[in-house]
């Protein structure tokens, strides 16, 4: 079982990510660092992918509510 303990620092974290790729992606496409942008979207999918599985373990198995 994952613990909740971090998704609240992982979801910050995906909004930070967010905000670069954002930055980033107002420069002109020849200034744009392409390899960071590949490092920060597949960090951000990592971290939702942690965030979802955590979710999902805390949920009730017959209705699907949220567990406490």
């Amino acid at each position: 079982m994952k613990t909740q303990a971090f998704i609240s620092v992982f979801k910050v974290r995906i909004d930070k990510l967010k905000e670069s790729i954002k930055e980033e992606l107002k420069k002109t496409k020849s200034e744009r660092r392409r390899d960071a942008l590949k490092s920060w979207i597949s960090d951000i999918k990592r971290l939702q992918k942690v965030i979802d599985e955590a979710k999902r373990e805390n949920t009730c198995p017959h209705c699907g509510g949220e567990l406490d």
